[in-house]
């Protein structure tokens, strides 16, 4: 092989190795960006208990835990909506998430079930707490999301 071939086969080679690096490089940084769920320390409440939530609630108590506001309903239609913020599902967690309110549904005025509210990336969710302990973890329903970042937007507008 004469030198010019060699420099050819060597800018070749190079060449190959730079490309296929590259590749590589896009590989783990598309693998990287997809989130990773993470184990859930709880089961979902199933559907009985949620059909069950539904038949006896009266009253809401929404506490937020970092906005100047609360929501309480007692309209029943609202009271019931509230309710089927809540899948039957697991949530897919990819964050570690902090909850943003406290959501109780009331009936004969005492607190029947109470859950912390998750809403950000890759945390949409509710925690239900006994005793303020977590016992159960259910996704939100798309409607549930919608309801708490159409208060959290009205809310950052009026305090502007």
């Amino acid at each position: 092989m004469n030198l010019t071939s060699q420099l050819i086969f060597l800018t070749c080679i190079s060449c190959l190795i730079f490309v296929s690096c590259k590749s590589e490089a896009k590989q783990t940084e598309a693998i990287a960006q997809e989130p990773i769920a993470m184990s859930l320390p709880y089961p979902p409440l199933g559907n009985q208990e949620i059909s069950k939530l539904y038949a006896q609630a009266e009253k809401v108590d929404i506490i937020f835990f970092h906005l100047p506001i609360s929501v309480n309903q007692e309209d029943p239609q609202s009271v019931k909506s509230t309710v089927l913020y809540v899948s039957p599902a697991s949530p897919k967690v990819t964050a570690d998430c902090k909850p943003i309110a406290r959501l109780s549904w009331i009936a004969d005025g005492k607190i029947i079930r109470e859950a912390d509210v998750y809403l950000s990336a890759g945390c949409e969710y509710l925690m239900f707490m006994e005793n303020n302990e977590g016992v159960a973890i259910n996704a939100m329903t798309p409607s549930g999301v919608d309801f708490f970042k159409n208060i959290i937007t009205q809310v950052e507008q009026k305090t502007k």
